[in-house]
């Protein structure tokens, strides 16, 4: 039998174990396709500009020629299918259509470069709650929960954001996101439940029984 010295991962959000909340995988392959996408779209458009219009244009420069030397000698049926021949070539691409083409084979595989490094480092790391009630996110202190001043919960219900305010060790206030979209849905979702079931009594103290009895009463 073997025996795991990892800690116990809860997802009911109301146990006491550590919760672990890693990039979402739809979040990450998403991005993945799309940094693909972008990518082979700038070296097809490259493709074009620099080789594909340019074959095309010379094809239909030379079928023009051959129009242009059949209608001299009065061969207008050549002269006809030379210009069939040319419409199914495809259209003429002016300099500035290969320009274009060029222009974004050079900008759009760095644009996916550049915008796959910003996602995988917006989705970096983990959120951890751990048994003894300390938060860790990325680019965060530790936070313990007792050290939680606000929990912002406005944008939770309908984009599953919510943000929490907390103290530092120096006593500097500090702002963490909690994304339950580009983080694991179920684990964030629990360590949010934990957080939440932690400050309630804070944020919203209840009445003690003598205090709602006299409210009742008048």
């Amino acid at each position: 039998m073997t025996t795991s010295n990892e800690p116990t991962t809860e997802i009911a959000g109301t146990g006491g174990g550590e919760i672990v909340a890693r990039a979402g995988t739809y979040y990450r392959v998403t991005r993945y396709i799309i940094t693909a996408v972008i990518i082979a779209l700038g070296l097809w458009f490259g493709y074009d500009g620099y080789y594909g219009w340019p074959a095309k244009n010379r094809k239909i420069e030379e079928i023009d020629k051959l129009q242009q030397a059949a209608l001299a000698r009065g061969d207008q049926d050549e002269a006809n299918r030379l210009t069939q021949q040319k419409n199914d070539v495809g259209v003429y691409h002016t300099d500035f259509q290969l320009a274009f083409q060029k222009f974004l084979f050079f900008t759009l595989p760095p644009l996916g470069l550049i915008l796959f490094a910003r996602w995988m480092w917006i989705s970096r790391g983990a959120y951890r709650l751990t048994s003894d009630n300390v938060l860790h996110a990325p680019g965060h202190p530790p936070v313990p929960l007792d050290r939680i001043t606000e929990l912002d919960k406005r944008l939770w219900d309908r984009k599953g954001i919510a943000y929490v305010g907390y103290e530092g060790p120096d006593g500097r206030q500090g702002r963490l996101k909690l994304d339950d979209f580009i983080y694991e849905r179920e684990a964030t979702d629990a360590i949010y439940k934990r957080i939440e079931d932690y400050v309630a009594p804070a944020s919203a103290p209840r009445e003690d029984e003598a205090s709602a009895q006299q409210r009742v009463e008048s």
